[in-house]
């Protein structure tokens, strides 16, 4: 007869869905603790900064397309761009929507590379921006016409927002935004309710909560 071996962690059941979403529970563990809850949350909102950062990406090149067009480029050069844009931005929209009530499967994991907090974007994208800018600020200033300069230098600062800023924002509260949404979603709360009935432990992930 095999005999399985008794868990040290509490089961998912042991708590109730309220309990392991509490604060002060989630305190008590380092936020390296690796839990289903945690899992879920950051792979719901890394997933969430990447559709939000093609979103940003996408409506910037309608914004930068519409602004050189006001100032009289051509319209065959950059309509293409915001058309092109106007589509990202749709479909990452959908996209992002989609994942208001998504759940990873056990087992999911995303990891980057960038900025995890909205500290760290802002960091990121000030040190590229000031370094784009030590070459294009003496072109703008003996430019006779610096329009298109200054406009391609917007044009970088809105990427690099989009690219660093946004999606690091998103991740570094993808704890705290998980906790917020249950509250105000019942079907996300339906859903995590029947993950943590039927969540199985595993080695890299021994317990359901805390979050």
């Amino acid at each position: 007869m095999k005999v399985e071996p008794v868990s040290a962690y509490p089961s998912a059941t042991s708590r109730t869905l309220a309990e392991w979403l509490d604060a002060d529970l989630a305190a008590l563990h380092g936020s390296e603790w690796r839990s289903r809850l945690r899992e879920i949350a950051d792979a719901r909102a890394m997933r969430r900064g990447m559709w939000a950062s093609f979103l940003a990406i996408g409506s910037s090149a309608v914004v930068l397309g519409a602004v050189l067009l006001a100032v009289g480029a051509p319209a065959s050069a950059y309509v293409p761009t915001m058309i092109v844009g106007g589509l990202i931005a749709a479909a990452s929209g959908l996209f992002l929507a989609r994942v208001r009530r998504w759940l990873p499967k056990p087992g999911t994991s995303y990891t980057t590379r960038g900025a995890g907090s909205l500290g760290g974007g802002l960091v990121a994208a000030a040190s590229l921006f000031g370094a784009i800018n030590v070459f294009l600020i003496p072109g703008i200033v003996s430019s006779v016409d610096p329009v298109p300069l200054l406009v391609l230098d917007a044009g970088v600062a809105l990427v690099l927002v989009s690219a660093f800023v946004i999606p690091a924002a998103i991740i570094g509260r993808g704890r705290q935004t998980l906790r917020r949404e249950v509250k105000r979603d019942q079907q996300l709360a339906a859903a995590l309710e029947r993950d943590r009935v039927t969540w199985v432990p595993r080695t890299a992930v021994p317990m359901f909560g805390p979050l």
